[in-house]
């Protein structure tokens, strides 16, 4: 029987009742969205500023605006209409390209052309298959050498509906993700948890971000 796939479940957010905040709501852990940019993802694609970046599944543009700036040529892909207009709202031409997808591929976008492929809560909400799927185009589109810098899950042996999990995770762990990194023909080069800081005090989020390598 062919596994469970959670494709039409991100239909999700294709409802704009569904973003209260465009997005920004999911920022309120890390205080604000320009906190999550400069303390959680900026130091580790400075190196790509100037160069091309593909972004999977940007929500309404959250993440994408800094991205935009960073980037030489942006491209983000989604496969929610709504994502997409709003997101196009937002930044216009600063960004190269906006493209539909099926939820798992990277359609229009050429083989060995990407510098970094990034995404930022959107991979914790899909399955492995999904991801296998997404990975496999990720390996196909980036440069020798290029990187990924995925947001995931990791969370062990909740429903197969993610939305019946806590924020939406779907099951997932580093070392699964690891393993489907390799399948793909990539190799990780650092898995760490996110981590929070509350004043003088840290806590651990049940998230995990993957950075890896075309060999």
């Amino acid at each position: 029987m062919e596994k469970f796939n959670n494709i039409e479940e991100q239909r999700f957010w294709n409802d704009e009742s569904n973003w209260t905040q465009g997005g920004h709501e999911w920022s309120g852990i890390f205080g604000t969205t320009e906190n999550l940019w400069n303390n959680h993802l900026f130091e580790d694609i400075k190196e790509f500023r100037g160069k091309n970046i593909l972004e999977i599944a940007p929500g309404f543009g959250r993440i994408t605006q800094f991205l935009s700036i960073l980037a030489g040529e942006l491209i983000v892909v989604d496969m929610n209409d709504l994502c997409l207009r709003k997101t196009k709202e937002k930044l216009g031409h600063h960004v190269l390209a906006y493209i539909h997808n099926k939820g798992n591929n990277l359609p229009n976008v050429r083989d060995n052309s990407q510098d970094l492929v990034f995404s930022f809560d959107s991979f914790v909400h899909m399955h492995a298959n999904v991801i296998d799927d997404y990975l496999k185009e990720t390996n196909r589109v980036l440069v020798k050498g290029g990187k990924g810098f995925i947001h995931h899950s990791h969370l062990y042996e909740g429903s197969e509906y993610s939305f019946n999990n806590n924020g939406g995770r779907s099951n997932m762990s580093p070392e699964k993700f690891k393993e489907l990194v390799e399948k793909n023909g990539m190799e990780i080069i650092e898995q760490r948890p996110i981590q929070i800081s509350e004043g003088n005090e840290y806590w651990t989020a049940h998230d995990t971000i993957s950075i890896f390598q075309k060999l």
